[in-house]
């Protein structure tokens, strides 16, 4: 990275360690009850969507008030300074953000722990007990990649620069960057120190995430076929039946290991932070989900190394021949309508595309991301000659 990329990856983990900080510092009471803030005025958004993201977008905006950020609650802000021009040199910088990750589950998680002090303090609460034994008792392990967290990632000139996740449950981040992907424990949350947190403290301090290869963990055609992906709602099983990944013979649920996954920490399921013990995971997809969900995946695809130092992931666009939609956006793209360009010798992300959207945090698409010699899902994929997208960005 240059010096202004490495400037701005601080901003970002200032930014997610500031947002993590001010859930914990406020009481319980506080996180759950409703605001009138962005969705709020429709009644649905709660204090822990809304004090995460004003954190980060306070912060964010402190430090470059010209750089464009974007989340569902703001990006209609955005869309007003949003890049016309399709040369990525003449993009401006822009974050893509998701504040609140699994923010239904972070709810109930919150009035689960708070039910007998709800006007203590969150960070107080989690010290008092196990949180992550809470999590996963609730919900499913491992809560390193299933709890709620926040996430930023960072696209200059039509490259994506870095991304950052956080735990907010568990204290992890998690950071992508052409140095490596590291993680890193925060200290508690009443500690000071951890405002003062820069990339080179987490790549001395912290640990580099492998992402092993399939070869590396001894897996079988079937464990290459067990994935990951969102079909909890109405109209993302058909889409991803469309896809044909598998024959229609075979229900989709014979290979699939999560129907409500994490977002932004998807791509962790192919790291070695899911261990034998919960399952083996071949692929990850986005099933026509919106950009918040699968921007923060490229950076990981770009930088992850296994164990031998090899890039370890590759990506793949789906187009489907007759898409289907989702509150009017298309859950799949063809190249034609897609962010991954080629211009002449050059590929990138063309974000100007979204400026046609009254709402660019709802762009859809559909990803198969893998481990690079996932040969069993790669072979399907060249058979319906779905685009590689790995070099784009």
């Amino acid at each position: 990275m240059q010096g202004i990329e490495r400037a701005y990856c601080d901003v970002c983990i200032n930014a997610l360690v500031g947002a993590w900080r001010a859930l914990m510092e406020a009481c319980a009471s506080e996180t759950l009850r409703k605001v009138a803030y962005g969705k709020g005025k429709d009644g649905d958004t709660l204090g822990l969507d809304a004090i995460t993201e004003l954190t980060i977008s306070g912060r964010l905006e402190a430090y470059d008030k010209h750089a464009i950020l974007i989340t569902e609650e703001l990006d209609s802000q955005a869309h007003r300074r949003w890049p016309t021009d399709s040369d990525p040199i003449k993009q401006p910088l822009m974050f893509f953000c998701d504040p609140t990750d699994r923010s239904i589950q972070l709810e109930a998680f919150f009035r689960k722990i708070s039910q007998n002090d709800p006007t203590e303090k969150i960070g107080t609460l989690l010290e008092r007990c196990d949180p992550v034994k809470v999590w996963e008792e609730m919900f499913e392990a491992p809560a390193t990649i299933t709890a709620s967290t926040g996430a930023i990632t960072c696209v200059r000139k039509g490259e994506v620069v870095f991304s950052v996740v956080l735990g907010y449950i568990t204290g992890m981040l998690y950071v992508a960057s052409d140095i490596g992907v590291f993680a890193y424990k925060l200290k508690e949350f009443s500690d000071p120190s951890n405002e003062q947190l820069t990339l080179t403290r987490i790549v001395h301090e912290g640990t580099v995430l492998p992402f092993p290869c399939a070869r590396q963990l001894h897996y079988s055609p079937d464990d290459c076929k067990r994935f990951v992906t969102f079909l909890g709602k109405e109209g993302y099983l058909e889409n991803f039946n469309d896809s044909e990944i598998f024959p229609r013979e075979i229900k989709s649920d014979k290979y699939l290991h999560h129907t409500k996954p994490p977002g932004p920490p998807r791509t962790l399921y192919l790291s070695e932070l899911q261990g034998e013990q919960y399952g083996r995971v071949g692929f990850i997809l986005a099933n026509g989900e919106k950009i918040g969900e699968w921007m923060h995946w490229l950076a990981f695809v770009k930088y992850a190394k296994n164990k031998e130092g090899e890039q370890a992931l590759r990506a793949f666009e789906i187009s489907l021949e007759r898409p289907w939609t989702k509150y009017g956006m298309l859950m799949s793209t063809s190249p034609a309508y897609s962010l991954f360009c080629r211009s002449e010798s050059r590929t990138y992300l063309d974000i100007s595309r979204l400026q046609h959207f009254e709402r660019p945090s709802q762009f859809r698409c559909m990803m198969v991301v893998l481990r690079h010699d996932n040969e069993c899902i790669l072979h399907v994929l060249q058979q319906h000659q779905y685009r590689e997208v790995t070099g784009f960005f």
